[in-house]
């Protein structure tokens, strides 16, 4: 994307412009796309400080707990957005164990943000679903497919997907569910697998890696973030409700992965595919981004290779590699410290 048409899409988005759950990875990337081209974007974040939200604006973010009937509705009335992200989601990290939590947060929150933005008469809604609604179901399927959840989250975001489809075809509710594949890039919290593997492979050293089989369908955070915008500006009201598939469409495995790194790094030796398999891996796991792509005009534009010489590119300029890695939300941890130089 040439950066003029991206700031002219930016600018062409109603405003005031919110993104909940700004101080996580998308939406934190998210919100700083927003500000870098105008004034009105909004951002929320569970604490008054987050390493992510470093050097935006406090102006720009409103912190508080929005699972908090009131925090919510107090929210709506400071911003009056007209333009709605939500990137707040719980359990997609294989720590994030809560069951009660994850149902509030994905569910329970998205069903009181909607009914109230409904009231507001928001103009666009676009909600960051994932492609773990379809659980074991996950090799290039159409929106249309049946789901098979395979995990609490599964489940609440499939479900989450479900109330959108009937607000919006229903309740002529604006808004979209955008399921995305395995998104990368600056701010991913450090323990996810490209950080780690871009950080030991810039100290000269391999990762371990779970079963060489596994494939994933790797999408840059670049062009997760023009999928929201994108959504919000080609969005018409036979939209409303849809789910699109957002991913590369290209199947990547472990292994591939692996010896990609180990090329990008001039690695000696082999790499290790120790690691034991999470509950929820699958070996076929890509897109099929045909309906984006026909229907919002949307296709990802980033070569894996070239994203992850990107995010290495973020990685080398860190000043605190060492607090980036404690700054996972696996520690319990949201730190505010010094990205880059």
């Amino acid at each position: 994307m040439i950066a003029g048409d991206i700031r002219n899409m930016v600018l062409n988005l109603q405003g005031p412009i919110l993104v909940l759950g700004a101080s996580g990875f998308i939406g934190a990337n998210l919100l700083r796309l927003l500000l870098q081209h105008r004034r009105d974007g909004y951002g929320t974040s569970s604490r008054s400080s987050s390493w992510r939200l470093e050097g935006v604006p406090t102006e720009n973010v409103i912190s508080g707990d929005l699972l908090i009937e009131q925090s919510l509705k107090t929210l709506l009335d400071t911003v009056c957005p007209r333009t709605v992200f939500n990137c707040l989601a719980y359990g997609a990290y294989s720590f994030q164990t809560e069951g009660d939590l994850i149902y509030r947060t994905n569910l329970n929150l998205t069903a009181r943000l909607v009914d109230e933005l409904q009231k507001w008469g928001v103009h666009r809604y676009v909600h960051a679903g994932t492609s773990s609604e379809y659980g074991d179901e996950a090799s290039g399927p159409a929106e249309n497919s049946p789901l098979h959840p395979n995990s609490h989250y599964s489940v609440s975001k499939g479900a989450a997907a479900a109330l959108l489809n009937y607000m919006g075809k229903k309740q002529h509710f604006p808004g979209v569910n955008l399921r995305l594949y395995s998104v990368y890039g600056p701010y991913e919290d450090s323990s996810r697998l490209v950080p780690t593997t871009m950080l030991n492979g810039l100290k000269g050293q391999h990762s371990r890696f779970v079963n060489p089989e596994i494939s994933r369908d790797f999408l840059y955070i670049d062009d997760a973030c023009e999928a929201f915008i994108t959504a919000a500006l080609n969005m018409t009201e036979a939209h409303y409700g849809e789910s699109f598939n957002i991913g590369s469409g290209v199947k990547t495995t472990i292994g591939a992965f692996a010896h990609l790194c180990k090329d990008m790094f001039n690695l000696p030796g082999e790499p290790e595919f120790t690691m034991p398999d999470r509950r929820w891996d699958v070996s076929h796991w890509y897109a099929n981004p045909a309906k984006a792509r026909a229907e919002l005009g949307w296709t990802a534009r980033t070569p894996l290779r070239q994203g992850l010489e990107r995010m290495a590119t973020w990685c080398r300029a860190l000043d605190n590699p060492e607090g980036y890695v404690k700054s996972s939300k696996k520690f319990g941890r949201d730190e505010t410290w010094s990205v880059s130089a």
